[in-house]
């Protein structure tokens, strides 16, 4: 709204300095006449033009120079719209409406103001944002210095990632219920430089504690993957969408200053082409669009000191210190190596993967990306072009590290999901690249299974779905002890 009313005023000011140059007439009610037509017609070509660009609503998290060539692009559209709206008034009404050569040179003068004055505040508000942003960014030059909250931080992709961070160097806080136990992150536990927070992120108390002091946030918290997210819909909806909208406000109320929040390329659902950040999004599950859904909440509360970055994951594989076993690649490398079968429904769906390391190096490159260049949203698929690829393609690449193993395939299946990715701009702007091919992910399965590292890989430890129906459901749906409060009314009677 402010930048809305400050272009409104722009419009007025180079209105009134046009009519000023141009108008001739010394009639004080002509004048304010004159001015209040010229405003009223460039506010309703200009705002409207504007809000098409979409300046005023999805592109506030553009890097300042894309806002600028947003902002330009839009002006000339203006300028087009103008001479179109001349032109059909001349065409139609050529005997009884004509527009003078004066009346023109006004129009033409205020639009030119308009777009200087425009371009100018901006550029004037962006240097000064910038300014306060370099010095901010002086007291965290030292990666020591800086602290990162990651919610979510024992899960799949978060104990992969506090490992990385404090390797280099990072302070990490860690905020999750806990759900799988400590152990996810046992090969950390005792590092000088994280702390845990035991706490649910759905209470705003618990969320300010474990936000102070951080100036970043990365969220992997939630329910994870279509099976377990149709458990409790309610509840899904409430940790994975109404969850996020409170994280956002508090970090950014915080000045948090970056925000990454893990999404899905899920997304995309069904779909032939090869699909961009740019292509249009079709969830089929609940999850997917929980997904969609908090990476709109999240935009309409960006500005220009807080602009979340979304990452678009492929389908994880691979060994983490919490390694899921309810996901393609792992289950069928499980099913082939001790059942000597593997059953693929819908053979020819592709599926973009990702190996869990690599997700978790994504979540690195963006926390230390300049993105200040970035000409476009700071949306990004994490994956690699090569590892796109189809589900019998995949067994079959499982079945030549296990020969012996038995492909079986069936038809249709309840995930209906088919996508073909391109990765091409994280490797563009975060500079990420993956490292682990699919037969390496699927060679470190067997081997951690060969050595008896995972004796149940059924277990509900390893499967989200599971461990929600038996153990997970109750403990997040667990009413809050109201004990305090019985204390409190007791003690105002005494």
């Amino acid at each position: 709204m402010k930048r809305q009313l400050a272009d409104t005023i722009t419009i007025l000011i180079s209105s009134m300095i046009a009519n000023f140059l141009f108008n001739q007439s010394y009639d004080g009610t002509t004048i304010l006449l004159s001015i209040l037509s010229l405003f009223l017609f460039l506010t309703l070509v200009f705002l409207s033009t504007l809000y098409f660009f979409g300046i005023y609503s999805y592109r506030r998290n553009l890097a300042p120079r894309a806002r600028i060539i947003k902002l330009f692009k839009a002006s000339v559209f203006s300028a087009v719209t103008i001479c179109l709206i001349f032109s059909f008034f001349n065409y139609y009404f050529a005997q009884n409406f004509t527009f003078s050569d004066l009346i023109f040179s006004e129009i033409s003068l205020a639009w030119s103001l308009t777009i200087i004055g425009m371009i100018s505040s901006r550029i004037f508000v962006y240097s000064y944002v910038s300014d306060q942003r370099e010095n901010k960014r002086e007291l965290n030059l030292n990666p020591k210095r800086r602290k990162a909250l990651i919610i979510g931080g024992a899960g799949y992709i978060g104990s992969s990632l506090a490992k990385k961070l404090l390797n280099k160097g990072y302070r990490v806080r860690i905020l999750d219920i806990f759900l799988f136990g400590r152990e996810p992150l046992a090969e950390v536990i005792n590092h000088d430089s994280l702390e845990l927070f035991e706490g649910d992120f759905r209470k705003i108390d618990d969320l300010v504690h474990a936000i102070n002091g951080c100036d970043t946030v990365i969220h992997l918290g939630g329910i994870v993957g279509d099976p377990a997210c149709s458990v409790d819909e309610g509840l899904t909806k409430e940790i994975n969408l109404t969850a996020t909208k409170i994280i956002g406000q508090i970090s950014k109320s915080a000045g948090v200053g970056k925000f990454i929040f893990a999404s899905s390329c899920s997304v995309y659902g069904a779909q032939e082409s090869i699909l961009t950040e740019e292509s249009e999004t079709k969830p089929l599950s609940l999850y997917a669009k929980t997904k969609i859904a908090s990476e709109k909440i999240l935009n309409e509360i960006s500005d220009e000191n807080f602009s979340p970055i979304f990452l678009r994951f492929g389908t994880v594989f691979g060994f983490s210190g919490r390694t899921r076993f309810d996901l393609v690649v792992n289950l069928l490398t499980a099913n082939a190596f001790f059942k000597k079968s593997m059953t693929v429904f819908g053979k020819d769906q592709i599926r973009p993967f990702v190996h869990v390391e690599d997700a978790a190096k994504s979540i690195v490159c963006a926390l230390e990306a300049d993105l200040n260049d970035c000409t476009e949203d700071l949306v990004f698929n994490v994956g690699s072009n090569d590892l796109n690829v189809t589900l019998h393609d995949l067994a079959l690449l499982i079945k030549e590290n296990i020969p012996e193993s038995e492909i079986i395939l069936e038809e249709g299946g309840d995930d209906a999901r088919n996508y073909h990715v391109s990765f091409d701009k994280a490797q563009q702007y975060l500079n990420f690249k993956s490292d682990w091919t699919l037969n390496e992910g699927i060679i470190q399965v067997l081997e951690k299974l060969r050595n008896g590292e995972i004796v149940d890989y059924n277990s509900a430890n390893h499967s989200n779905l599971k461990h929600l129906r038996e153990e997970g459901l109750s403990v997040l749906t667990e009413k809050e002890s109201n004990d305090w409060e019985e204390m409190l009314l007791e003690e105002s009677y005494s």
